[in-house]
């Protein structure tokens, strides 16, 4: 699948005469195959042992300008860390307050929900942006093992 997304997204870009360097390709592999909402120095890190010619400014300006031309999104929290996230589908985000991992929140009946928000809010809508906080899984059990709520 994500082959195919690489392929279609590539042919959309050449299309519209931008061009494919090695590192936009190895960018935008890594964006679509992972889904856990790396920062600009996430991405870096994790392409710089096998990309000798990359470095924190070409994965920063090539995820900025990614933003504009391809579904991925940059996401910016409340402590102003900046996240990208390629969107395969459209989805919320729940955040953890205790580890603050963001996770992705597939809401089935979304089409319906954007239909709903634009004729309750007579607003010409451009983007809708959910973010659920709380205690992800995980922190709840290390929570509930140490003998804490949350």
């Amino acid at each position: 699948m994500a082959n195919k997304e690489l392929d279609q997204l590539i042919a959309q870009l050449r299309s519209q005469k931008i061009r494919i360097t090695d590192q936009r390709l190895a960018i935008l592999k890594y964006m679509i195959t992972h889904h856990n909402h790396p920062t600009a120095e996430d991405v870096y890190n994790d392409l710089k042992d096998t990309h000798n010619n990359i470095s924190i400014a070409t994965v920063y300006n090539n995820l900025r300008f990614l933003v504009k031309v391809t579904p991925i999104r940059e996401l910016t929290y409340v402590d102003k860390s900046i996240h990208f996230d390629y969107f395969h589908k459209e989805h919320f985000h729940a955040i953890c307050d205790q580890c603050g991992q963001i996770f992705d929140v597939n809401y089935s009946d979304y089409s319906n929900l954007l239909k709903n928000l634009k004729s309750d809010s007579a607003f010409q809508i451009n983007n809708v942006q959910l973010n659920i906080h709380g205690i992800c899984p995980d922190c709840q059990k290390r929570l509930a093992s140490a003998g804490k709520s949350w």
